[in-house]
């Protein structure tokens, strides 16, 4: 399917959106006697579970029906809410929350949340995850590129299920209602290897929330954040030579205020963290190059191929000969 024709596609009635045009604005589908619903916080609410649809998929894609509205719900899954077009409003867990076009919301499972009346200019996308698709093998996948890479990563976890949701405004250069528009054809016309294909445009999809995540910690986040990212650059840029002391001068804090300030941040001591950032030089040489496993070790700072051995084996359960083989 072509992009045009994706547009097309998506401002065309559904039968579900004729059936709406013929019946009043606060009139549910009948298909909503079929949804469960579950006690919360002392109010009965619908509990969706998209069972039907995911099947053997870990994702799941779906546009919202327009002419009506959704009512207050929790889903057993992670949901992206994309607005292609027009704009949608949300009451998340008792909060309005106002999305324009080219606006991402992250949902965490269990959060109560409804959506108000969908216009007929409004084209909301909902990308539906099952939770051990993104902590599992997508989490793996985007942590392997940096101390920085994995900080951001098990934040975003963090504050998304702190927080309920997360909402990302639309940026002048962003590439996300592209990889959106990607996904969509791929998903409503499929063709061989689709589901590959889909799989990496949601690594995509996921890098661009990463940079728009880091952007807004970095320019708008507490002061902490913005130190902390500063530091985690300075070590991934050093990672050969740096030492606690020389990144302590760097900074201008006494190196143990400095360790201290690390571990709080970061939950790993410093050493840790340069370690892990050696490791990850590793695994790209590992990975795109013929170097031998002894001028790997040398390339990252190690001329004790045993000790090289060791950590490598205690970071990712294998030697480095098998990361080869799993991953080249």
């Amino acid at each position: 399917m072509r992009i045009q024709e994706l547009n097309d596609y998506l401002f065309q009635y559904t039968k579900s959106e004729e059936r709406h045009m013929l019946t009043e604005k606060n009139v549910l589908s009948k298909r909503y006697r079929l949804i469960p619903k579950t006690a919360f916080k002392g109010r009965e609410i619908y509990q969706f579970t998209f069972n039907s649809l995911f099947e053997n998929k870990y994702v799941c894609v779906n546009k919202e029906s327009r002419f009506t509205y959704i009512p207050e719900h929790i889903h057993t899954v992670i949901e992206f809410l994309y607005v292609y077009a027009g704009s949608c409003t949300q009451i998340i867990n008792g909060q309005k929350v106002v999305m324009e076009q080219g606006d991402i919301c992250m949902l965490d499972t269990d959060v109560p949340h409804s959506i108000e009346y969908i216009g007929q200019e409004d084209i909301l996308i909902t990308i539906e995850m099952r939770r051990e698709y993104l902590t599992q093998g997508f989490m793996l996948r985007l942590g392997n590129h940096g101390i920085i890479n994995r900080f951001l990563i098990n934040t975003l976890s963090i504050n998304a299920s702190h927080n309920q949701y997360l909402l990302f405004k639309k940026q002048e250069q962003n590439e996300i209602h592209s990889i959106v528009q990607h996904i969509l054809c791929e998903y409503y016309e499929p063709a061989i290897c689709s589901e590959k294909m889909i799989d990496a445009y949601m690594i995509l999809l996921f890098c661009e929330i990463m940079r728009q995540y880091k952007d807004q910690q970095i320019y708008s986040g507490p002061k902490d954040m913005r130190q902390i990212m500063e530091i985690l650059a300075y070590i991934e840029k050093n990672c050969l030579t740096v030492t606690l002391k020389s990144a302590a001068d760097y900074f201008g804090f006494h190196p143990n205020y400095l360790s201290a300030y690390i571990k709080k941040n970061t939950g790993q001591p410093f050493k840790e963290l340069v370690i892990a950032q050696r490791m990850y030089q590793a695994c790209f040489y590992l990975t795109n190059t013929n170097m031998p496993v002894y001028e790997v070790a040398d390339r990252i700072g190690y001329d004790n191929l045993g000790f090289f051995y060791k950590k490598f084996e205690k970071t990712y359960k294998m030697t480095p000969q098998m990361y080869r083989e799993l991953n080249s």
